[in-house]
């Protein structure tokens, strides 16, 4: 079964969806920073619920040393979204064992974040 996702409306899932559109956190071990993670918020339907549309969260990760992991999604029942509305991310994918485990986080606020992925040459295409 295939799903197909679009970009979400707005305010199609309310503003405890906001941060995730377009969205910026800085990665903080020991109160320093050593990476960010992007988030970007789009939606999908079910043959179940095709009138219904569910949000789909993607996430990318990219390390202060400029190393980009692959995106990851993320939908309900939620793992990386609830674990970010709790102030953290317990990252667990990547390239290496190094940087898996927890990280505290920090959101970019909404008007700074499109310039700090620019910098950090995150892309659409990277979701």
């Amino acid at each position: 079964m295939r799903f197909r996702r679009v970009a979400a409306e707005p305010t199609s899932f309310g503003p405890e969806m906001e941060p995730f559109k377009r969205g910026l956190a800085a990665l903080k071990r020991n109160g320093k920073t050593v990476g960010h993670v992007a988030t970007s918020l789009g939606h999908f339907r079910t043959p179940f619920a095709p009138r219904t549309p569910q949000p789909w969260v993607w996430l990318v990760v990219v390390w202060d040393d400029g190393v980009k992991e692959p995106s990851v999604e993320d939908y309900p029942p939620w793992t990386y979204v609830a674990e970010m509305r709790a102030g953290y991310l317990d990252w667990q994918h990547g390239r290496g064992d190094g940087r898996r485990g927890r990280y505290e986080i920090e959101w970019v606020a909404a008007d700074l974040a499109a310039a700090e992925r620019e910098r950090l040459g995150i892309r659409t295409e990277d979701f």
